[in-house]
């Protein structure tokens, strides 16, 4: 074989990789935005969020105001879906259940933005970003 022959196998070889990695890219940034498209449609209150941290924009949120408690504690309501009922007050401590909005939780005490509750019989924690010490008004639901 002439070595120019060679020169030019080589040439076409390469040509053909970039052509097969840039096909690649495509393939894998088409399948980013699709997932990313799709990712807050169908969950359900199972569907496991993995922290509590705040949403940017938490002007749909009512705020948490401190109030003593009594001795049997007071009831506090999540202010949003797929709220993290957790073991520890920390992102990182087991999730034990995930609730939807208007959950109803008899707030046991409050620290470092989280709130200690109890929730059908087990004792956990939920950032304080995700309750309300107002009731919702499940006569008005807006729908989508």
């Amino acid at each position: 074989m002439k070595a120019s022959h060679r020169k030019d196998v080589i040439i076409a070889r390469i040509i053909f990789a970039i052509i097969c990695a840039a096909l690649l890219a495509g393939i894998i940034s088409l399948i980013v935005w699709l997932h990313g498209r799709n990712a807050g449609k169908n969950q359900t209150p199972e569907t496991e969020i993995t922290n509590n941290a705040p949403p940017e924009d938490n002007s749909n949120l009512p705020p948490v105001t401190e109030q003593p408690l009594d001795e049997d504690g007071q009831s506090v309501w999540t202010s949003t879906d797929g709220v993290n009922f957790r073991a520890e007050p920390n992102t990182d401590s087991e999730i034990l259940t995930v609730l939807v909005t208007g959950t109803k939780l008899t707030l046991l005490g409050e620290e470092n933005g989280w709130v200690q509750a109890e929730y059908n019989g087990q004792k956990g924690y939920v950032s304080s970003d995700y309750v309300t010490d107002q009731e919702p008004d499940t006569t008005t639901q807006e729908t989508e």
